[in-house]
């Protein structure tokens, strides 16, 4: 390379040994070599529910967007989340196995899809085990909780946030509020044991994920459906159907919906990140509990506001299908999960 005439030399020789001097600071070397430069994780979750409107959005997606806003601002923008929903990441029966192997990071989901793998889950969702929110958000500190959380641990999945979701009813006809209401009905139950409660009381049961049911009774291949309020609300079932039994004072069973990790994803971040996500996690059940019972208001006044008829489960009439229950779902559920005697003992010990 030519020499700069004399009269630059001097500034020449300064600004290389300035930019000489920059880049030893800027790129510090050790024995193992230049250290990389910081770069941001992205992780992945998925779930099937729709992300609903700026005015309501779905319940389980706000749950999650504000888990990805949480996340990114207490790692300082280290971990990203990624939120894939309306199922576009993948269909709701392969998560779980996804999560097992580490494919995918985290995910909101209703318990169903696991109840192969971890046949203890299907306590969750018997009829008339739980009787109220704050009693089903009262198993996470009982032994009932411990156990749960113990089995999805076991098959490498671990609850963050405990999120349940009262079951409300909705028909093409007259509102659903007896066992006797759904003789002869197609009904959608929702799971294993609330099909063969609703069996039991002359239904036939049709199986289907809750992001079907708009499309069934559309179809008319529906009389009637239980799901969520927040799937209700989401799904705009009031298009379809003349008659809602909202979970404001009873519901016949709650749905566990939790936000759930990949064992594997957590074992491959630091111990600190790690922190951070469980805390997170726990830190959103309140909020989760708030727009549950908001989710069920809102149920009432939007059937209100379409001219259906708006009905609430009594304590007597809750009486009547738990009776039912017991001698149906609960017997199935003992018979089939090893520890299931175990279980609904630990259940009802929970106030």
């Amino acid at each position: 390379m030519p020499c700069p005439p004399a009269p630059l030399l001097p500034f020449f020789l300064s600004r290389l040994a300035l930019v000489l001097g920059l880049a030893a600071t800027a790129i510090p070397v050790s024995a193992q070599g230049p250290l990389a430069p910081t770069v941001a994780r992205t992780l992945r979750l998925s779930h099937q529910y729709p992300t609903g409107t700026e005015a309501q959005g779905d319940q389980r997606h706000l749950i999650v967007r504000r888990f990805a806003q949480e996340v990114e601002k207490r790692t300082g923008g280290a971990l990203k989340v990624e939120i894939f929903p309306s199922s576009k990441l993948m269909k709701p029966a392969e998560e779980p196995a996804a999560l097992q192997r580490g494919a995918l990071d985290f995910c909101i989901f209703s318990v169903n899809n696991t109840f192969d793998t971890v046949p203890d889950m299907r306590i969750t969702l018997l009829p008339g085990v739980i009787q109220s929110y704050d009693q089903a958000f009262r198993w996470k500190a009982a032994p009932v909780g411990a156990s749960l959380a113990n089995a999805m641990r076991e098959k490498k999945m671990v609850l963050l946030t405990w999120n349940w979701l009262g079951a409300g009813a909705v028909s093409a006809g007259t509102p659903i509020m007896l066992p006797t209401d759904v003789r002869t009905m197609r009904v959608r139950g929702g799971g294993q044991s609330v099909d063969s409660l609703l069996q039991a009381a002359g239904a036939q049961t049709v199986d289907m994920p809750s992001s079907q049911i708009a499309a069934a009774f559309r179809e008319k291949r529906l009389d009637a459906a239980f799901t969520s309020a927040s799937s209700l609300l989401s799904y705009q079932l009031q298009s379809f159907c003349h008659a809602v039994t909202t979970p404001r004072r009873r519901a016949l069973f709650y749905f566990f919906i939790p936000l759930v990790a990949s064992q594997a994803t957590l074992d491959s971040l630091s111990a600190d990140h790690q922190r951070i996500i469980r805390e997170v996690g726990q830190s959103l059940e309140a909020y989760a509990q708030e727009l549950a019972r908001a989710d069920d208001e809102l149920l009432a006044t939007t059937y209100l506001r379409a001219n259906a008829s708006v009905v609430d489960i009594d304590e007597d009439q809750f009486v009547e299908w738990q009776n039912l229950a017991r001698v149906v779902a609960w017997r199935d559920f003992e018979r089939a999960v090893p520890r299931g005697a175990e279980l609904l003992k630990q259940a009802a010990a929970v106030p």
